[in-house]
């Protein structure tokens, strides 16, 4: 576990400072069927095969981390991975491993902390966790929210809960 947990912050680390480098051509996405629906809040970049939707940022726990477009259970050991929806549907879910390296710091963010997403080619959006829940993990079918715009979970210690932070636009 902690192997892995080093190799997904290195990996993470890499793909972040290629999004900061700029240096990497955004561009939308191409009108095609796909599982989840265009975002054109945020334009994708491809690098070491990974497409990337931008960067999550916590700063009261000190999270930084690349999002990465689709999830699996290979995708999550590199970076957090857009679970569901996205920022101009208004219901963006995105997850991460509780990896130290990753979104184990989670667990001591409290109502109020700012989240900000910054797409590909800088554009910002922020948010404020508005609300704090822990879900069993058979829950998923709760994660989805109407009432608020971005959600971001990451399992428990131990795996059998996530912890849920739902967050609300800052206008």
């Amino acid at each position: 576990q902690q192997q892995e947990d080093a190799a997904a912050g290195k990996n993470a680390a890499v793909l972040l400072q290629q999004l900061e480098s700029k240096t990497l051509p955004a561009k939308p996405r191409p009108e095609v069927e796909t599982a989840e629906p265009v975002d054109p809040a945020l334009p994708e970049v491809t690098y070491m095969g990974y497409t990337l939707l931008g960067s999550i940022r916590v700063d009261s726990v000190g999270i930084e981390l690349p999002i990465l477009d689709q999830w699996s259970e290979e995708m999550l050991k590199v970076a957090p991975c857009r679970y569901a929806g996205s920022i101009s549907g208004g219901n963006m879910i995105i997850m991460g491993h509780n990896y130290k390296s990753h979104f184990h710091p989670l667990h001591k963010v409290q109502v109020g902390a700012q989240v900000e997403i910054e797409n590909t080619i800088g554009t910002v959006f922020r948010y404020r966790v508005a609300k704090i829940e822990s879900l069993h993990r058979t829950e998923g079918q709760k994660l989805p929210s109407q009432e608020y715009p971005l959600t971001i979970f990451t399992c428990s210690p131990g795996g059998l809960e996530r912890t849920v932070l739902r967050c609300e636009i800052i206008k």
